[in-house]
């Protein structure tokens, strides 16, 4: 048999096997000396890293020095303690906040302003207060201020005046007055003491209570209104025409632009700021009858009513005379007759 032939490594011959000691310690010693190489590159990476670091932290104190007048020195505490920051404000102890690995824009040794940041979002309302303070106390009376400008006339007034025109059916045609009605004169009768003084003007259309609120016939425990006739035996103080025994007329006047009414006995004028309604003679009853009457402005134009003139007496107008004494005279003369104006204002 012809012998196998082997792998000089795999042969158990003791030549061979001496031989691994001698590869496996170069092999050790290269690996030892490319660990030692890296870790020296390391440690210079670190440095040169370091020294560049510190130099730009150099440069950006030297900004701040320009601008603040701070020192490096006074720094050097928050450049550890902030992780290569400067602050300033807060604290930092009055530092300037500077990032490491940023720039800072220089222009003339002084920083330059970035443009303005955008508007904030507004903010929600406040909620209302709810409490109330006490009332302040009282302040002084200021002074009075200018008169103010004069204001436009104002609309007529609603109370107006009202009169009565003896004598006469209408209201006067040169003023602002308005018949309400018209009537007859009326009043107690002259032989009777007791009744009303006054004249009356009573309508032509006179309306009465309902049935059994009345009673018909003259019944001698009661009050009596009676018409009136003139009682002018000649024909002054009203000129030609006769108005002896003659029904009086009457009008009710409403001046609704004019609130006051006035009348005067012996003017046949108003005096100043008044405005006149009608003129004519003073009447009243006669000085010896019992029924006395009130004192009235009789027109000076009289009308007598239709069909009258039959001496049925009743409430009876004399014309007033003046008579000397305690009335001085001058300026009233004895016996003459009274004027009279009615004016309103």
């Amino acid at each position: 048999m012809t012998a196998e032939k082997q792998s000089p490594f795999l042969s158990g011959g003791p030549a061979r096997r001496d031989r691994l000691p001698v590869l496996v310690g170069p092999l050790v010693g290269v690996l030892a000396a490319l660990v030692c190489g890296i870790s020296v590159l390391t440690v210079v990476l670190v440095m040169l890293n370091m020294q560049q670091e510190l130099a730009a932290t150099r440069e950006r104190l030297a900004v701040l020095e320009n601008l603040n007048g701070y020192t490096g020195e006074d720094q050097a505490d928050n450049l550890s303690e902030n992780d290569g920051l400067v602050t300033q404000g807060g604290e930092d102890g009055g530092s300037v906040r500077v990032k490491r690995d940023g720039t800072v824009p220089v222009a003339g040794g002084r920083c330059l302003q970035g443009p303005p940041g955008r508007d904030g979002v507004p903010g929600r309302d406040g909620r209302d207060g709810r409490l109330q303070g006490p009332p302040g106390d009282k302040g002084d009376k200021g002074d009075a201020g200018p008169p103010g400008r004069d204001g436009r006339d104002g609309e007529p007034g609603a109370g107006g005046s009202v009169y009565v025109r003896w004598g006469r059916t209408t209201c006067a045609d040169n003023t602002e007055a308005e018949l309400v009605y018209s009537g007859v004169a009326g009043g107690t009768h002259y032989t009777h003491p007791g009744g009303g003084t006054d004249y009356q003007c009573l309508p032509t259309d006179p309306q009465w209570g309902p049935p059994g609120t009345y009673q018909d016939g003259a019944h001698g425990y009661m009050a009596n209104m009676y018409g009136a006739e003139y009682e002018t035996n000649t024909n002054i103080p009203f000129g030609p025409t006769s108005l002896f025994n003659q029904d009086v007329p009457c009008a009710v006047c409403y001046v609704p632009t004019r609130g006051s009414k006035l009348m005067i006995p012996a003017r046949n004028t108003c005096y100043n700021g008044w405005s006149k309604e009608y003129d004519g003679y003073l009447m009243a009853g006669k000085n010896d009858h019992p029924g006395a009457k009130e004192y009235v402005c009789l027109d000076g134009q009289p009308e007598a009513l239709p069909g009258s003139g039959y001496d049925r007496n009743g409430a009876l107008f004399y014309p007033v005379e003046a008579r000397c004494g305690s009335l001085p005279c001058p300026n009233y003369v004895e016996g003459r007759e009274l004027t009279c104006v009615v004016c309103t204002k």
